[in-house]
């Protein structure tokens, strides 16, 4: 019996099987590179000559990361995306993903649902508002939704797992 027991424990903190190698690879080089942007974007915001992006009649990063909707409630809008990439580094970490904790699992889910929803809404700005696209953004952007079908597809795979 107290064999069973331990092996019954051993089996419970091993935790979750981590994900394939190929989705936590491409999850942290996504999550790098935007970090990366995300670090550049935030220089750009405070030293406007930092910026560099072609400036044409649809691509404009300047006007983009210059106009009124660059920031929310008075914060700049790179640093939500850097303090997105910094969490969600900490929610890639294999302890994270090895974890029985569910909230760090839902962690993950409801922030690539949350930046998704940025997405939607900063897009929404540059397209329909601004009537201008800046280059960079569009490239947090693609990362954030790519990082979000991550997500999902660990999720799918780990159908029918105990919580």
């Amino acid at each position: 019996m107290t064999q069973e027991m331990t092996a019954k424990s051993r089996a419970g903190a091993a935790g979750q099987p981590l994900p394939p190698v190929w989705l936590q690879a491409a999850a942290w080089v996504l999550t790098l590179a935007g970090l990366g942007i995300s670090v550049y974007l935030t220089i750009s915001h405070y030293d406007e000559g930092a910026l560099v992006c072609s400036a044409s009649r649809t691509v404009d990063c300047h006007a983009v990361t210059t106009s009124e909707y660059s920031t929310l409630a008075g914060v700049p809008m790179p640093l939500f995306g850097l303090a997105f990439f910094i969490a969600f580094a900490a929610l890639l970490t294999p302890w994270a993903l090895r974890s029985t904790w569910p909230p760090l699992r839902w962690g993950r889910v409801a922030s690539v649902s949350v930046g998704v929803l940025f997405v939607v809404y900063l897009v929404t700005v540059e397209l329909a508002i601004l009537h201008k696209i800046c280059l960079w953004c569009t490239g947090v952007h693609v990362i954030t939704v790519l990082l979000f079908l991550l997500v999902l597809a660990d999720e799918f795979r780990r159908v029918g797992q105990v919580d």
